[in-house]
């Protein structure tokens, strides 16, 4: 009697066990989580580049207008290489259809003999038709960008991107005229024989809006077309930009993809403030081939 008493614990025991895994065998299957996507990646791509720019147009420092019509040959012709020097890099981020785009462009050039010739009459009596002109400039931009659309066919594919943003300009501009007996001499500065007028730093922003359009020829070649129109008054009377550039691959790695890129940037900008001989304008189509190197990460 207590051999029996004493088995009846470890007998139910075993049923309840069994029972329960009987029953958990019964149950339907639990479905599985959601399954979140992950986000997507930021890309990076990081451009150096060298501008070789022609000048066409006019510029007026102190009142006084020089004309500009040089070529990039005249333009690389200076008699002081020191006079011609640039520095100039672009960097795009992408994640899905947005991305975020800036240019720097640092430029130390020149235009005098055939390129520059002065404009009469000018606001202070008649000066020589020689003259010569030295810009410092710095451009900066900075845009926020969105992918309108994409259609891929094959190895091919084509995007056309929108983007707004704005543009900074920074200018030092020095025209050295020829000493005549009509020129008026208010607010120029006389040195190695000439009279100079020295604009100061001038500073303007100019808000801009434009289109890009790409596409994928290969996995290993793609074209860019871009174009944008800005000032509206709100820096410069108006401004417009066209670049367009071929990106070839040449190298890859683990992490990085090495482009060679060639192509033409054209920038014309026309500002202007001030009156008689305080007037300062800038009209002028800044324009050549680009030639640089994108790394994309």
């Amino acid at each position: 009697m207590s051999a029996a008493r004493t088995g009846l614990p470890a007998v139910a025991s075993i049923m309840l066990c069994c029972g329960a895994r009987a029953f958990a065998a019964d149950l339907p299957a639990l479905p599985p989580g959601p399954s979140w996507p992950a986000p997507p990646a930021w890309s990076l791509s990081v451009m150096p580049y060298g501008w070789l720019p022609a000048l066409n147009g006019s510029t007026t420092v102190r009142g006084r207008t020089v004309d500009i019509n040089a070529s990039i040959d005249q333009v690389l012709d200076r008699k002081i290489p020191a006079q011609l020097f640039g520095m100039m890099g672009a960097f795009e981020a992408s994640n899905g259809r947005f991305m975020v785009m800036g240019d720097l462009a640092y430029m130390k050039l020149g235009a005098d003999g055939g390129g520059a010739r002065s404009v009469a009459p000018q606001a202070g009596g008649a000066i020589a038709a020689k003259a010569s002109v030295q810009f410092q400039m710095v451009i900066a931009e900075a845009a926020l960008g969105y992918e309108l659309l994409r259609v891929a066919s094959g190895d091919s594919e084509t995007a056309l991107d929108i983007y707004g943003g704005g543009r900074f300009w920074w200018q030092n501009i020095e025209a050295s005229l020829g000493l005549t007996a009509g020129l008026n001499m208010d607010g120029l500065v006389i040195g190695r024989g000439r009279a100079l007028a020295r604009s100061g730093d001038v500073t303007w922003v100019d808000p801009m809006i434009g289109l890009r359009l790409r596409h994928r020829f290969s996995p290993t070649i793609d074209v860019a077309l871009r174009g944008d129109v800005g000032g509206f008054g709100a820096g410069s009377k108006f401004s417009w930009q066209a670049m367009g550039y071929v990106n070839w691959e040449f190298a890859r790695t683990e992490r990085t993809v090495w482009s060679a890129m060639i192509g033409y940037r054209a920038l014309y900008a026309d500002y202007q403030k001030g009156s008689g001989h305080r007037l300062y304008q800038y009209d002028m189509l800044t324009h050549g081939p680009i030639l640089g190197v994108t790394a994309r990460f």
